[in-house]
């Protein structure tokens, strides 16, 4: 049973883990088939702030799960913006970010979408 208390504490630990969505800012493309959603996902006390975007299709409401596109954070406290996206077209989003951000995700493509970086000088 001693043997089995760590296993157990771990187990409690990810089960009692809850991360979400917040503040989402939808953009729809161009064309109005295609949105991107900004958002922060909090998963508790020991994260910190970060940015996330997701590419979905107008009609698809925003998962609570990471984003699908882009995920970066301020690099604690390195840079205050880290990054901003707009649409260049319906097919094409660009996001200009920090150099100095610290990126964790950066897709080339979602779905029909080409996505386009560019460090902000």
């Amino acid at each position: 049973m001693q043997k089995l208390l760590p296993v157990l504490f771990v187990v409690a630990l990810l089960v009692g883990c809850h991360c979400g969505n917040e503040a989402p800012a939808e953009h729809l493309s161009p064309d109005g088939q295609w949105k991107y959603v900004s958002f922060d996902r909090n998963c508790g006390a020991t994260t910190g702030s970060n940015l996330q975007i997701s590419v979905l299709p107008a009609s698809k409401s925003l998962p609570n799960s990471a984003a699908n596109a882009f995920i970066a954070d301020d690099n604690h406290g390195a840079t205050r913006f880290v990054a901003q996206p707009e649409w260049i077209s319906r097919t094409k989003l660009r996001i200009t970010y920090s150099p100095k951000a610290r990126i964790f995700r950066r897709e080339s493509r979602v779905g029909p979408i080409d996505i386009e970086y560019i460090a902000e000088q």
